[in-house]
C-alpha cells in the first residue's frame, strides 16, 4: 500500500488530531509571543504544517488567528476543509509551495520527524516565515530513560507501534542535540525549550533534568531579520 492510501484510510475511519497537552502548551506559547508582538490576532497568519483533520488549525481560527493548513492525506484535507480550514494537500518532502515572507507563525505539532528532509523542510519553514516570524514546534525525544531500558533488554521502541498498529511513520529520532544543530541549519534561533515527560496521561515539565528523563520537547524558534 503507498503511504499516502494508508494515511486517507486512516482518516477515513477515525481522526488522529487531539489536541494533547503538548498543543496546550504551544498553545500558551503562541498567546504569550501574540501579547508580545501587539499584532491583532486576526493580522497574523499562521501556517499548520501537518494540519491533519484541523481540529488543531480549527481551535487557532476560532481564537482569531487566519491559518494556513497543510496535509500529506487527502482524506484529512477534506475533513478541515469541512471545518472551515483553507487546507490543501501537500508532500512537506517536495517543499512548502506558499510564497516566501507570507506567515507570521509556522505551527510543526508532532511532524518533523515525519518527513525524510527534516533540515530541509526547516529551511523551507524559514523561507516562508516574514522576518521576525516565529516557528513552534512539538518534537519526541528519543533518548529517555524507558527507551534506553528497553534497548537494554534487545526490545525496539518501535515495537509497541507495529503490534498494535502496524506501522512506524518516525523517520528520524530525535535528541535535543541533534534538533537544535537542524535549527541552526536553517538559521532558525531557539527563543525557548521546553523538556516535558510524559507517562501515561500525565504530563511534567522537568527542565533541570537531562535528555534521559524526558521524551518529547517543545520549541519556540525565530527566524531573525535579514
Amino acid at each position: 500500500m503507498k503511504p499516502e492510501e494508508r494515511e486517507n484510510e486512516r482518516y477515513a475511519k477515525e481522526d488522529f488530531c487531539p489536541i494533547s497537552r503538548e498543543e496546550e502548551i504551544m498553545f500558551s506559547l503562541l498567546s504569550q509571543y501574540t501579547r508580545q508582538c501587539r499584532l491583532q490576532k486576526k493580522d497574523m497568519c499562521i501556517l499548520d504544517l501537518g494540519c491533519g483533520s484541523g481540529r488543531i488549525s480549527k481551535k487557532m481560527i476560532d481564537l482569531g488567528y487566519q491559518v494556513v493548513g497543510l496535509d500529506f492525506s487527502e482524506e484529512a484535507v477534506k475533513k478541515a476543509l469541512a471545518l472551515g480550514i483553507l487546507a490543501k494537500q501537500t508532500n512537506l518532502d517536495e517543499g512548502i509551495k506558499e510564497p516566501s515572507n507570507t506567515f507570521d507563525i509556522v505551527w510543526a505539532g508532532d511532524i518533523i520527524e515525519h518527513v525524510f528532509d527534516p533540515i530541509g523542510l526547516l529551511k523551507e519553514s524559514h523561507r516562508v516565515l516574514k522576518n521576525g516570524g516565529v516557528m513552534f514546534i512539538t518534537i519526541p525525544s528519543d533518548v529517555g530513560l524507558v527507551s534506553r531500558i528497553k534497548m537494554l533488554f534487545g526490545i525496539s521502541h518501535q515495537e509497541q507501534m507495529y503490534m498494535t498498529s502496524g506501522f512506524y511513520k518516525h523517520h528520524t529520532f530525535f535528541t535535543p542535540r541533534l534538533i537544535k544543530f537542524m535549527l541552526h541549519k536553517a538559521n532558525l534561533h531557539i527563543e525557548k525549550f521546553h523538556k516535558i515527560l510524559i507517562l501515561g496521561k500525565k504530563h511534567y515539565h522537568v527542565n533541570f533534568l537531562p535528555s534521559i528523563f524526558f521524551n518529547e520537547m517543545i520549541i519556540q524558534a525565530k527566524k531573525h531579520e535579514i
